[in-house]
């Protein structure tokens, strides 16, 4: 079985309830849904940046 990348991105998306249905909200909600989810790209940002941190300050203590 052949599995594409595409799937892989689709069934990981759904994981986090992604792709959400957009039909019913309003200008509005859309705005706020679009901040919500810019924060929240920020959040995932911060939180990888302090992990590849810590994990290249791992990788470089047992290197030695």
């Amino acid at each position: 079985m052949v599995v594409n990348e595409d799937d892989l991105v689709t069934a990981k998306a759904k994981e986090f309830g992604l792709p959400r249905n957009l039909e019913g909200m309003s200008v509005d909600s859309l705005h706020a849904y679009r901040t919500a989810l810019e924060q929240e790209i920020a959040n995932v940002e911060y939180a990888l940046s302090h992990r590849e941190g810590a994990l290249a300050g791992a990788q470089a203590l047992f290197k030695s």
